[in-house]
């Protein structure tokens, strides 16, 4: 055993909040996490660690103030985290077999919440010792039981359903036989009335199209002399037309009369302008011609000029070597004798080549041509008004030559136009004779349009009566192929309806006892036998530390049953399962509200205490842990010392026995304690005997 020691207000049951939230992610804040980091921090982590059936276990849960949580498991070097917080923290509930509810009722008494228990009502108080004693497997089993009842039913329900139908199908079986020749003959009845119908349908057909025929051939007639009529009528339209053309080409003609005259003026401008127009050209190419040969005569003139000049150059030159004081013409330094000779050896040399030159150059070949271009371009002088007057008489004439074209058009369409109205005069009389022979034949041919209907509507009675038959003889062979296979499907029937009544008998008998399982698994079966049989050591261990801590004066007693208010219909009260605490002292038995603080808190703790100790002791049990935190202050110091004493009583029951107390008369009957200071930083602890 060890205490939690401190004044009010240092942070005791913070250490147990860190290791509740640890363990199972809620606390005194409830599931609000945020509400147990520190003031000023934004992060909190728990690292608990602890052993259960020799192993070690460790978790950690670490919270990110207004954001995400991380929980970790492990266990040695294993590590038990799930993919989810939510499946890691059921991996830990089922490792320690101890759900957060569980422990709140039954191994942690917390601050101010001692009579959790007591002031619950019957049905929470009967789950918490369900949860206590782990009868939820019975829950499931039930559960199982009840989902096999639900499948037998199903399969019950099949089999009722399908034997009604085998049930049924062979009742419909009887006087099968005796159906079957009933509906033979009238599949006989049916062909027979059915080939009579063929034969007069075949008769009416026959007629209408012979009828059809006749009618086509009315219809022929009719029609070509409608077209003949219609082709008579466009051929009076047509010959019409063609008079009024005619009467306007020979107006349009005679208009034209006087085209010939002009057109012979016409022909007499266009031969003079052309004539003309031929000497204007010869007299461009001469003159084209003078152009090229006086440009190369003048070429020539012009070389001449240039040797005439180089030859008087060079004699200018030859007189300036004949002075005694002589200067090289190239090189301007005085020449001796030798070179003098030398010098004008090669001008008079120059000299005779520039004359032999000059001689070369002939320009009389250029000016006999010019004189004789001279003569010709003198004979194609050309008058350029004349020609500018015949073209403007030629544009007004132009349109001649349009209108001849016109007049030979129309002198062609006239032509044309008349052989055509010929044509049609024929035509015309041949068509018209054509007419009157068809609307002879016309009149003559019969209406058969109103007998053609009446064989149609005959022969449409005669089909449908044909069809209808055809769907009764369809449907009566459907029949006599269903009861065929009824009558041989008798026996098969018989065979099926065996088997599935053997299989609902066993069925039946199955579902009973799965009946019976869910009965027994279920809240008034199993699991209230399991309480019935627990109820007498709570009571007892309650009342064996009642009696230490109230020095016998108090008892407790655990009802499981209770009379009704209500009378049954013999006239005696009925029972009612339930779960009250009767509790008593050497006045009598009182509510639970009329005891003092002192004497309340007493009863509390010995159910509690009597609870832990059962979840200590129970099948699968493994966290054999109780905390008590405060709740003492009702206590005398009498009261204290048996609390104290009570608790050593139970001490072997339990692993740890954790009590957490700011009663300085308290904690000095513990030899461990872990005592809680608060400084400026926070609080700090100290562990003590150790």
């Amino acid at each position: 055993m060890a205490a939690i020691s401190g004044s009010n207000g240092v942070g005791k049951s913070s250490l147990l909040d860190a290791i509740i939230w640890c363990i199972w992610g809620t606390s005194r804040a409830g599931d609000s996490s945020d509400e147990l980091v520190r003031l000023g921090q934004i992060n909190m982590s728990v690292e608990f660690s602890f052993e259960l059936d020799n192993h070690p276990y460790t978790i950690k849960r670490s919270r990110k103030l207004g954001s995400s949580t991380s929980l970790e498991f492990k266990s040695a070097s294993h590590n038990l985290t799930e993919g989810t917080i939510k499946a890691t923290q059921q991996k830990i509930i089922d490792t320690i077999h101890l759900t957060f509810d569980t422990f709140v009722n039954s191994a942690y008494i917390r601050q101010g919440r001692a009579d959790e228990f007591t002031t619950k009502g019957p049905t929470e108080r009967k789950k918490i010792l369900t949860d206590i004693l782990g009868l939820s497997q019975y829950d499931i089993l039930e559960e199982k039981a009840k989902e096999k009842i639900k499948q037998i039913e199903a399969d019950l329900k099949l089999r009722e359903y399908q034997l009604l139908e085998i049930e049924a199908e062979l009742a419909a079986q009887e006087g099968q036989a005796e159906k079957q020749k009933m509906v033979a003959q009238k599949v006989n009845q049916l062909e027979g009335e059915m080939k009579g119908l063929q034969i007069k349908l075949k008769l009416l057909q026959g007629e209408r199209a012979s009828l059809f025929l006749s009618k086509q051939q009315a219809d022929k007639l009719h029609q070509t002399y409608q077209e003949a009529k219609q082709e008579l009528e466009t051929i009076t339209s047509s010959g019409k037309q063609r008079k009024d053309q005619i009467a306007k080409l020979q107006s349009e003609i005679e208009s034209l009369s006087g085209v010939d005259t002009e057109l012979e003026q016409l022909k007499t401008i266009q031969a003079t302008l052309e004539a003309l127009s031929l000497k204007k050209q010869q007299n461009l190419e001469k003159q084209h011609q003078y152009s090229e040969i006086d440009g190369k005569l003048q070429l020539k003139k012009q070389r001449q000029s240039q040797v005439e000049a180089e030859i008087s150059d060079t004699k200018n030159k030859l007189k300036d070597l004949e002075k005694d004081q002589a200067i090289c013409p190239t090189c301007k330094q005085p020449l001796d004798r030798a070179q003098k000779l030398e010098a004008s050896k090669e001008l008079s040399q120059k000299i005779v080549a520039l004359s032999e030159t000059f001689q070369g150059i002939d320009i009389s070949a250029e000016e006999a041509q010019l004189k004789l271009l001279e003569v010709q371009l003198g004979s194609l002088l050309v008058d350029d008004k004349q020609i500018l007057e015949l073209k403007n008489r030629l544009a007004k004439l132009q349109h001649l030559q349009n209108q001849k074209e016109q007049l030979i058009q129309k002198n062609s369409s006239l032509e044309s136009e008349q052989k055509v109205v010929t044509e049609l005069r024929e035509l015309y009389l041949n068509k018209k004779t054509q007419v009157e022979k068809l609307e002879v034949e016309v009149s003559k041919a019969p209406d058969l349009s109103e007998q053609l209907n009446s064989v149609d509507q005959a022969i449409l009675k005669e089909e449908s009566q044909l069809d209808a038959l055809r769907q009764e003889e369809k449907s009566t062979q459907s029949t006599l192929g269903e009861i065929k296979q009824l009558i041989n499907r008798s026996e098969q029937l018989q065979k099926t309806k065996n088997i599935k009544s053997e299989e609902q008998l066993k069925l039946r008998a199955e579902k009973s006892i799965y009946e019976e399982l869910a009965l027994a698994f279920g809240k008034k079966g199993i699991q209230a036998m399991i309480i019935e049989t627990v109820i007498p050591e709570i009571e007892e261990e309650t009342n064996t530390l009642l009696a230490r801590l109230t020095d016998g004066r108090m008892s407790v007693r655990l009802e499981t049953q209770r009379q009704t208010k209500t009378k049954l219909a013999g006239g005696e009260k009925g029972l009612v399962e339930t779960l009250d605490i009767i509790i008593s002292d050497e006045m009598g038995e009182r509510a639970y509200e009329l005891y003092s603080g002192g004497e309340a808190f007493r009863v509390n703790l010995s159910l509690r205490l009597a609870l832990s100790k059962l979840l200590t002791n129970r099948a699968g049990s493994k966290l054999q842990f109780l905390v008590i935190d405060e709740g003492f202050g009702t206590q005398d110091s009498q009261g204290l010392s048996r609390v104290v004493e009570a608790l050593n009583t139970i001490k072997e029951d339990f692993a740890k026995i954790l009590v957490i107390t700011h009663l300085d008369e308290l904690k000095e009957e513990f030899d461990v304690r872990v005592e809680v200071s608060k400084g400026p930083t926070g609080s700090t602890f100290e562990v003590v005997g150790v």
